[in-house]
């Protein structure tokens, strides 16, 4: 096994990471699922210098992650991430999170693709001349599918605003957590826990645009959508499963 292939980062949970009850918020371990992305294909030479220099960015469209105990503050995490093989259009990579210990946490797979910087159209791993090598450990989560459109009951509003936004310009993918997490009282948060997240990004947020947040909390299962006004409307889906402590 290719040991260049296995990229390892570790994260000191502190307050920054942490929610009122001092478990890891789900967006900040989205952001360690990312950070630890982008490192590893920046050693694997398709990182962001090298897109660039071809007009083009990551984007995750997809993402699942299944979550043993979230990282409490003061534990230190570390976490593994590998390249999958690619499919025609996307390049999985998966992870997998542990205590200093060997205590599981998570397992997590993400769908990533090229974009053109300026024309924001997928480019195919086969036409962008690059290569990613990949690897299968065994024991990897599916590639995560779509999510079906659905009614909801309830409707709240968002704004995307300045501090959400990431260096491709558009709504970070891991504020859309943020938002999840704001549609429940703290109360709930302080009993429950986040076991399981399935996301699909489907169309960018961008400043100033107005996102309706809609969606039904039915037992431990939050199913949540983000349309907009102007075409294409849907921006993204999630369905979030909690585990009652």
């Amino acid at each position: 096994m290719d040991s260049q292939l296995i990229y390892t980062r570790i994260t000191h949970v502190d307050s920054t990471h942490c929610d009122r009850w001092g478990r890891m918020r789900p967006a900040s371990l989205l952001e360690v699922l990312q950070e630890a992305a982008g490192d590893h294909a920046q050693a694997l030479g398709v990182g962001r210098d090298r897109l660039e220099s071809q007009d083009l960015f990551w984007a995750v469209i997809r993402q699942t992650v299944e979550i043993q105990r979230l990282p409490c503050m003061g534990e230190t995490l570390v976490t593994e991430t590998w390249p999958g093989p690619p499919s025609r259009t996307a390049f999985p990579r998966y992870l997998a999170g542990r205590t200093e210990k060997g205590e599981p946490l998570f397992r997590a797979v993400a769908l990533w693709l090229f974009m053109n910087r300026h024309s924001r159209a997928m480019v195919l791993p086969e036409a962008s001349g690059i290569h990613v090598p990949s690897l299968l450990r065994g024991g990897e989560l599916t590639n995560p599918a779509g999510i079906a459109s659905r009614d909801y009951p309830n409707v709240e509003k968002r704004t995307v605003r300045y501090s959400e936004l990431d260096c491709n310009g558009h709504l970070s993918n891991t504020k859309y957590l943020n938002w999840m997490d704001d549609l429940l009282p703290s109360a709930f948060h302080r009993d429950n826990c986040l076991s399981r997240l399935h996301i699909c990004y489907q169309n960018e947020a961008l400043e100033g645009q107005e996102i309706a947040l809609n969606w039904a909390l039915e037992g431990n299962l939050l199913s949540l959508e983000g349309r907009r006004d102007q075409a294409p409307h849907r921006v993204f889906a999630l369905r979030a499963q909690y585990r009652r402590l």
